[in-house]
């Protein structure tokens, strides 16, 4: 099923959208105080925004393959790629809330209390959201060996395929990389980043590399779900899960915002705890 005239276009473009998406992520991100490509004031939106241009990478190479594998494959992972979408752009207004600002320089700095200790269930949903946006186990229905043979890349080999499989192993450490900036303090780490760039540049790598680990555990460890559970578990559960947990954030950040630091970390984690706590009550 050899493509031609546009389709042979749009067919060899997608690889280079694909690897493209993932490189432009990396124009924000501050590998040290003094070292960061460009500091956008709306770094977080960016992320957003430059992520999406793989669902439209894989939607091209899904149709342009002529193939109806290939076809399903694309549907499948860009239902799952808008659907996440959400709730990830909801859990990053909350290291937002935080710092009072989406530049991705200004998060860092403004974690002298890493922001998981303050909102460890927006650091959990957005991990399942990166995940889901990855196409990783559980959420790697595109590629559901036993249905669809190899998913949207079906038609693709040699170093086509490998600009997909390249992009999609960079995908997951540069989310790593994005979990350990608005959670886990960045290249922050007991000031240590304030010795070198270079020791700040090799705490980040390896708070991404530990992310990336985290997401690969996940992978090996967790079976496929059916694309039904899937949506149903992000729409119904994970998508107003994290609204509800923005507005009790904004809510509690307003009240305890002159509190002392231990009285506006034990506020923050026990909103996080009951938010939890009610969700699963209604799950059950």
């Amino acid at each position: 099923t050899t493509p031609d005239g546009a389709d042979k276009v749009v067919y060899n473009l997608a690889p280079m959208l694909s690897m493209m998406s993932v490189l432009i992520l990396w124009a924000v991100v501050p590998l040290a105080p003094v070292m960061l490509g460009v500091d956008l004031n709306a770094g977080a939106l960016f992320i957003i925004a430059a992520g999406s241009i793989g669902t439209l990478s894989i939607i091209m190479a899904g149709w342009s393959s002529n193939n109806k594998f290939s076809v399903i494959g694309a549907f499948r992972q860009v239902a799952v790629m808008v659907s996440f979408e959400i709730p990830m752009l909801a859990t990053l207004l909350i290291p937002t809330i935080f710092a009072g600002s989406m530049g991705m320089n200004a998060i860092i700095q403004s974690q002298d209390i890493w922001f998981v200790l303050l909102s460890p269930l927006a650091a959990l949903s957005f991990l399942i959201a990166a995940i889901a946006e990855l196409g990783r186990a559980p959420f790697d229905l595109a590629e559901g060996e036993s249905e669809l043979v190899s998913g949207y890349n079906i038609e693709y080999s040699g170093m086509k395929f490998g600009m997909f499989y390249a992009g999609e192993l960079l995908h997951a450490f540069t989310f790593g990389g994005f979990w350990a900036i608005f959670f886990f303090g960045g290249y922050r780490f007991f000031g240590l980043e304030k010795v070198s760039p270079f020791l700040a540049i090799a705490i980040i790598l390896f708070k991404a590399l530990v992310g990336y680990w985290v997401i690969m555990w996940v992978k090996y460890t967790v079976m496929r779900i059916r694309i039904d559970q899937m949506l149903a578990f992000n729409w119904k559960f994970l998508t107003p899960v994290a609204f509800v947990l923005v507005m009790v954030t904004a809510l509690m950040n307003a009240l305890l915002r002159d509190a002392s630091s231990w009285l506006f970390i034990t506020g923050m984690l026990l909103s996080n705890v009951i938010v939890a706590w009610i969700s699963l009550e209604f799950v059950r």
